[in-house]
């Protein structure tokens, strides 16, 4: 027998039918993003939701618990919960994630609150500059954590490269005014502009391997430092308040 194949926004609706189950009319919205929007959902990729609420303390907090086994259920482990005061508010603080949803989304439910969020060109740069530097301090301390099996140095890969593709894709948008579509197209506008090599970025990204064979972890941990320096050095360059 065939397994039916998961739709992730399938799951996402239902997902948002569980939550409404529980606070009603006060979900305002829903949107799906991350790689289940871009096109590049992998088969064991998480589903990334985004809840708008009305109100969020505690008791809505208290009501969601009930849903939660629906999400996990689907695959919506780490949802992200907003009011839409916190929304709103929160626009100069996280631009790099609001600036990622908007460019790439699905609204599933109630209005959109993404479409056309404003990103602040300063915001974004400060908060790609203090993730690049939170990479830098924990790229080498994970690769010493987890790359000491196969197994673990394909997570370690999942986790560097999803990371280095959210800075990169920041950066290049304040650099050249677009957000790469995919990761292959990040992979080459970086090599393009960083002079970082192409394939071996290409494998950490999107773990393709060129012709088949395995790209050695010290060399996809190569290509992980080198473009996170090169993305220092382009940010830094870019200047800015500290």
């Amino acid at each position: 027998m065939w397994m039916k194949r998961f739709d992730p926004e399938s799951a996402a609706r239902e997902a948002v039918q569980a939550a409404r189950r529980f606070v009603g009319d006060r979900l305002v919205s829903a949107t799906l993003y991350g790689s289940a929007a871009s096109g590049e959902f992998r088969p064991h990729s998480d589903v990334n939701v985004a809840f708008v609420f009305t109100t969020l303390g505690a008791p809505e907090l208290e009501k969601l618990r009930g849903a939660r086994a629906s999400w996990e259920g689907r695959r919506v482990v780490r949802p992200l919960l907003l009011s839409a005061d916190s929304l709103d508010q929160s626009r100069d603080t996280f631009p790099l994630e609001y600036l990622l949803i908007r460019e790439r989304h699905v609204a599933i439910y109630g209005p959109d609150p993404f479409a056309g969020i404003a990103v602040d060109r300063a915001a974004l740069r400060g908060q790609v500059e203090r993730v690049l530097r939170a990479q830098e301090l924990g790229l080498a301390l994970s690769y010493i954590s987890l790359a000491s099996t196969p197994a673990g140095a394909k997570r370690w890969a999942a986790r560097a490269a999803s990371a280095l593709a959210a800075s990169a894709s920041g950066l290049l948008f304040l650099t050249e005014g677009a957000v790469p579509a995919t990761r292959r197209e990040t992979a080459e506008r970086c090599a393009g502009r960083f002079g970082v090599d192409q394939a071996v970025l290409l494998s950490l990204l999107t773990h393709e391997r060129p012709g088949g064979a395995s790209v050695p972890a010290t060399h996809l941990l190569d290509s992980a430092l080198a473009l996170l320096q090169r993305l220092l050095q382009e940010v830094e360059r870019l200047g800015g308040p500290r």
